[in-house]
């Protein structure tokens, strides 16, 4: 059972299309802390600066428990509501980077 850490570089097609992948997103925010602590172990956005990489932007990290608890967690109501609303409103380009730990420091705090 090996940690899965995941990136997804997240770009909006319009404005308004960004705001309503955030809504979508808060709601997958708001049911993962409720229900998916004990294999979900970080689940964050960023949000990329416009006026300095040219266009809106969202960066989501992400580390399962393991495999399974990936599966369990594309599997929730809000994370296929957001696909499948992704997919029909065609809001966002999605760019999945699964991950492992490379060269670099950490904080300790």
């Amino acid at each position: 059972m090996a940690l899965i850490d995941l990136t997804a570089i997240i770009t909006p097609k319009s404005p308004e299309k960004g705001l309503r992948f955030l809504a979508l997103f808060e709601a997958c925010v708001s049911y993962t802390e409720k229900y998916e602590r004990g294999y979900v172990y970080r689940y964050e956005l960023h949000k990329g600066i416009p006026d300095k990489n040219g266009k809106e932007q969202f960066v989501v990290l992400e580390s399962y428990k393991d495999e399974d608890g990936m599966q369990k967690h594309m599997k929730s109501p809000p994370v296929l509501e957001l696909v499948e609303r992704g997919a029909k409103e065609d809001l966002t380009d999605v760019q999945v980077i699964l991950t492992t730990k490379g060269a670099g420091i950490s904080s300790k705090l």
